[in-house]
């Protein structure tokens, strides 16, 4: 895998809380942060590819599309795979845990949080455990197969829960492993619009 680097999620948060609260981004009078998770593979050059987990203040409406204000919390040269995925995104899967359980105290103020997770399909199949995007049951939401896709008759819904996924995921289809966002909802996590339109176009 090579060497991989972690940046804790809540020593970003204490840094950036103050100066979006005094840019009236965050108001002590409704103490929720609404933060997103991304993942992706990039190429950073003709042979070397980087695996990037980010996070971003989507209370920041004005700055959801400049980079400077996406925060890297995790970066390792190599490939999107599960088992190396599991191994580095650990501490980062504990601070998300607390965070939503814990919330986080800053300046006096204990801010709570609802997480999304967004990527496109195959890294969100990996971190849910999913066989493959190409898999006979590939929906991250619904149990469609290859074989109903293309039924437009059927009202398709979403009918997963993350809570059944982490309980037994065994018993639901397509799925291999355990999810690792499992304090994120299943509604909460979504492919990002990039992905979704060059499908739909291509």
């Amino acid at each position: 895998m090579g060497v991989g680097i972690y940046r804790s999620v809540k020593d970003i948060l204490y840094y950036i809380i103050p100066y979006l609260k005094e840019k009236k981004v965050l108001k002590s009078s409704d103490p929720t942060i609404h933060l997103r998770v991304s993942g992706d593979r990039r190429n950073v050059g003709r042979k070397i590819k980087h695996v990037m987990i980010t996070f971003m203040i989507l209370n920041h409406i004005e700055r959801h599309h400049h980079a400077d204000y996406h925060y890297t919390t995790v970066l390792y040269p190599g490939t999107e795979n599960y088992h190396t995925l599991e191994f580095i995104l650990n501490p980062f899967l504990n601070e998300l845990e607390s965070l939503k359980n814990n919330g986080l105290e800053v300046a006096g103020i204990l801010w709570n949080f609802e997480l999304y997770f967004s990527s496109d399909w195959k890294f969100l199949a990996i971190c849910l455990g999913l066989n493959g995007p190409t898999s006979n049951y590939f929906c991250p939401w619904c149990s469609c197969s290859k074989n109903q896709h293309n039924n437009l008759s059927k009202d398709w819904r979403i009918e997963k829960n993350m809570e059944q996924i982490v309980t037994n995921y065994k018993d639901v289809n397509g799925h291999i492993h355990p999810p690792f966002f499992k304090m994120i909802a299943i509604d909460y996590i979504i492919f990002d619009e990039l992905h979704v339109f060059l499908r739909i176009t291509d």
